[in-house]
């Protein structure tokens, strides 16, 4: 799952580095004065130059793991992983430094590097409850929701008014099945930390699953007001107002997103969904395409793109596309069918007024019957949708963007 900006306020919490001597428990470090706040970007690019004037002078470890706790915050994570990692390299018994790069592996997806890192620096004699949270958060996204329950208990136990503990706790929830539950435990969450953007998220995509298309759009225009140029929460309002009928609103959405993200590209692919809704197929197509580019790996793209290519009339590629699909997924009945069809109509077979109504054609080809030539395309199925089942309010709703 991707938390956003929530996670740069975790990340403040790498700033109980000191640069006071090694001897000092994590407890005292974890006291220090914080950087400058992640939105004050004058300041940051400020004590950015400052610590970096004292890495050139020391090479201490200390401001190395500080630099890197500052870059995190500022959304350079490859640049936070090389210092966190120099920091390592000098002194590789401060565990504070390992709940820094557990964090810097938690964005960017890496779950068991962060897991392993967040258990090292708890050897070490982390203990404070921004470590057991993410403990939490890391457990669950393994599926190890006993652990998970654990962490977070002893995370409220040091900390009962840690908005953040909540909301991990609402998804642990969640995946047990009481969708009531954890919109209560999200909503007690945003209480104590509204500016809590994933929050935010899990409410308006849970209401949005359950068919509320009112309140999730509420919950989506109210972290607007927070973070009014956050890429994902134009995709998350997008995804609603499509599964609410408004597709023109939702397209508004999508592009509004990939012009703030540009390689977003699930709003690219709910944007082609659209379009080949309409039977726009070469816009269609060209949103499927920047699917393919920047997610080349996902799911059955090539037999969308095919598709489109086919209803456009680009029958050379749309049989590449297909013979691709194929071979990736020999499973996948649409882009078989696609493939014969494809084949058929470039050797000339296809179909008019006459043989749709039994009749013939001189210069046609005769058709078996059963050719799939003649058989209309099959449009692929959206994604987007989420199972509901009874629970405490009837239906159970699982967290969205667990991948």
């Amino acid at each position: 799952m991707c938390l956003g900006d929530a996670f740069k306020y975790i990340v403040l919490i790498g700033l109980v580095l000191s640069l006071v001597a090694c001897g000092d428990n994590e407890r005292r470090q974890a006291r220090i004065p914080p950087l400058p706040d992640w939105a004050d970007s004058s300041r940051s690019e400020a004590t950015l130059r400052a610590l970096t004037r004292a890495i050139n002078q020391s090479s201490s470890p200390y401001a190395y793991a500080k630099r890197a706790a500052l870059y995190l915050s500022m959304e350079k994570r490859q640049e936070a992983l090389e210092d966190i990692d120099e920091a390592i390299s000098r002194n590789a018994n401060v565990g504070s430094f390992y709940l820094i790069r557990s964090q810097v592996y938690r964005l960017m997806k890496q779950i068991p590097k962060a897991l392993e890192n967040a258990q090292r620096a708890e050897i070490l004699g982390v203990d404070t409850p921004e470590l057991y949270t993410i403990l939490g958060d890391l457990y669950q996204q393994q599926k190890q929701f006993g652990k998970a329950r654990l962490h977070i208990a002893r995370a409220l136990q040091m900390a009962p008014y840690d908005g953040e503990a909540y909301f991990f706790q609402g998804i642990i929830t969640a995946y047990q099945g009481d969708t009531g539950k954890a919109i209560s435990l999200y909503e007690h969450s945003l209480s104590l930390k509204p500016r809590y953007l994933a929050t935010y998220n899990q409410l308006s995509n849970i209401y949005r699953a359950l068919g509320n298309i009112e309140q999730a759009l509420a919950y989506n225009e109210k972290a607007s007001t927070y973070f009014p140029d956050n890429a994902e929460l134009w995709y998350t309002r997008g995804l609603t107002l499509q599964s609410g009928g408004k597709l023109e609103e939702a397209l508004g959405c999508y592009r509004q997103t990939v012009k703030l993200q540009t390689n977003y590209y699930q709003a690219h692919f709910q944007s082609g969904l659209i379009y080949q809704k309409w039977k726009s197929y070469f816009p269609a197509l060209a949103n499927f395409q920047k699917v393919q580019q920047y997610k080349p790996d996902y799911p059955r793209i090539d037999t969308y793109i095919g598709q489109c290519q086919e209803q456009v009339g680009q029958l050379d590629a749309a049989i590449a596309s297909y013979t691709k699909a194929s071979q990736l997924d020999p499973g996948d009945q649409l882009a078989v069918a696609g493939l014969y069809r494809a084949q058929r109509r470039q050797m000339g077979y296809y179909y008019n007024s006459q043989q749709t109504t039994g009749g013939t054609d001189n210069n046609t080809p005769a058709i078996n019957p059963a050719d799939t030539a003649r058989l209309r395309i099959q449009a692929l199925p959206s994604r987007t949708r989420i199972p509901s089942r009874g629970d405490s309010i009837n239906r159970t709703i699982k967290p969205i963007g667990q991948n």
